[in-house]
């Protein structure tokens, strides 16, 4: 690979898929329906605290070990020779699908944005699931092609999505500053529950946890482009810790004028359409500017799409290089004008024009990609850290003179929140969003974490079994 992803472009690359405050409005309906605006608030600053003790996780394991494979090289370096090939096997899968799961929850959102806008100029425009399902896979062709032929070529493309989003975020968030009025109260903002689940209170608050996750799921990107910084044990943990960090502060801020620009909750959430664009009508009082902010989340969603694909084909051609897929010579092949593993790419874009079938299968598709990119993501994290945990971070895995470096008590407490806090939110995030429980609304996350099961258990007995051997810690007298 060319090493021509600067140390400003790997964190545009982060902060691009995170893309925390467009996260948090294209799927603030989730968190507002389980769990209401204080949740949101509050949720915002527990999973920004499991977030940065992920990222500074990673960032000291990257810091010595700065491969493509990321979290499953590190599985396979701190596990037990005996074991090291299946877990590792089974953490580089997960690591995959999850970016793969992202892919499909992000190109989700401008094919409801972009309904959403149809509806708006045509009141009697009839949203169908089809509708959604075709836009789903032409915006993921369009990407497929910019990957292919173009942002290798055109690296920048990342830095002027990061200049893009951070520029647009100043102007969206004084808009509503602006233009909001009457401003909702400090009680509605900071003390209101709100819970149409059918869950207990406290089960409705862990699930809610599901969006403000979500925001910050791109932080292991740099870790996958490791191989084409020209300073990896420096850059990479950098801008994986810097990304979290932006990504909390414009959230943040945006989720706090979002929800005072919000008079009329009980309006909001009897509509039938597009939430986000709902409240961006409400809260800016002008139906141009909600639908140019819808727009503007379109045109940023290419930015984060090709961000995606392009780090979710590098694991793909990782598990290739190390003989972990069927066809490994093809998947590993790296084309020699393009510069881009071309067959890994277009797998990968492959998988998620399949997972477009969600659109037409369930009401609540978008809840359960949404909820089936967090689980594996923060299962490809915690195995890893309890591995880190189990060898006592010991300096013979994390030399003293790493390039990225916590007190060692510090790593221990941040190392046991990841642990903690992945293991329950997993669990919580594998409910139904909705009770009483249908075939149209039942939790997908099931679905989609079977199958990529079955696709593990196929390829391991059909080639992984007898080839794979994941990265080993060797000495030499």
């Amino acid at each position: 690979m060319k090493k021509d992803l600067g140390a400003l472009t790997l964190l545009a690359i982060c902060f691009n898929i995170c893309n925390s405050w467009p996260g948090l409005a294209g799927s603030v309906q989730i968190a507002l329906l389980q769990g209401g605006p204080a949740t949101l608030l509050y949720g915002m600053i527990i999973s920004a605290s499991l977030y940065i003790s992920i990222a500074l996780t990673m960032a000291e394991l990257a810091s010595v070990y700065p491969t493509a494979g990321g979290q499953y090289h590190f599985v396979s370096i701190l596990t037990p020779k005996s074991l090291n090939r299946g877990l590792s096997y089974i953490c580089g899968l997960l690591t995959n699908f999850s970016w793969i799961a992202i892919g499909a929850s992000v190109l989700m959102i401008p094919s409801m944005q972009i309904t959403a806008l149809v509806s708006l100029y045509r009141p009697t425009y009839v949203v169908k699931a089809w509708h959604e399902f075709l836009i789903y896979e032409g915006f993921g062709l369009v990407i497929l092609l910019y990957n292919l032929f173009a942002v290798k070529k055109l690296p920048r493309t990342h830095d002027v999505g990061f200049v893009l989003t951070l520029t647009l975020f100043v102007a969206t968030t004084l808009t509503f500053v602006i233009r909001s009025s009457p401003k909702a109260n400090n009680d509605f903002v900071w003390a209101t529950f709100t819970n149409f689940t059918g869950w207990p209170d406290g089960v409705c608050f862990l699930t809610s946890l599901l969006t403000t996750c979500f925001i910050f799921a791109g932080l292991d990107a740099s870790l996958h482009m490791a191989e084409e910084a020209p300073n990896p044990r420096v850059s990479v943990p950098r801008a994986s810790v810097t990304a979290i960090g932006i990504g909390f502060v414009t959230a943040f801020a945006y989720g706090i004028v979002l929800l005072y620009s919000i008079p009329d909750f009980e309006s909001i959430v009897a509509i039938e359409g597009y939430l986000p664009l709902e409240i961006s009508r409400q809260g800016m009082r002008s139906d141009l500017a909600a639908a140019i902010t819808q727009a503007a989340g379109v045109v940023m969603t290419f930015f984060v799409m090709n961000a995606v694909l392009e780090t979710a084909s590098r694991i793909t051609w990782a598990l290739a290089r190390d003989n972990a897929l069927i066809f490994p010579g093809t998947f590993s092949s790296i084309h020699s004008t393009l510069g881009v593993p071309i067959w890994s790419i277009i797998l990968d874009w492959a998988i998620l024009s399949l997972l477009g079938l969600v659109f037409l299968a369930s009401t609540t598709a978008f809840n359960a990609l949404l909820g089936s990119c967090v689980v594996l993501q923060q299962l490809s994290f915690l195995m890893p850290t309890v591995l880190l945990m189990y060898q006592r971070r010991s300096e013979v895995f994390l030399p003293r003179n790493r390039a990225f470096r916590l007190p060692n008590w510090f790593g221990w407490i941040v190392n046991a929140w990841v642990v903690v806090m992945s293991a329950l939110l997993v669990i919580f995030f594998l409910l139904p969003p909705f009770l009483p429980v249908t075939g149209s609304n039942m939790n997908y996350n099931v679905v989609i974490l079977g199958i990529a099961a079955i696709l593990g258990i196929v390829n391991w007995f059909a080639h992984a079994k007898n080839h794979y051997q994941g990265p080993r810690i060797f000495y030499h007298d």
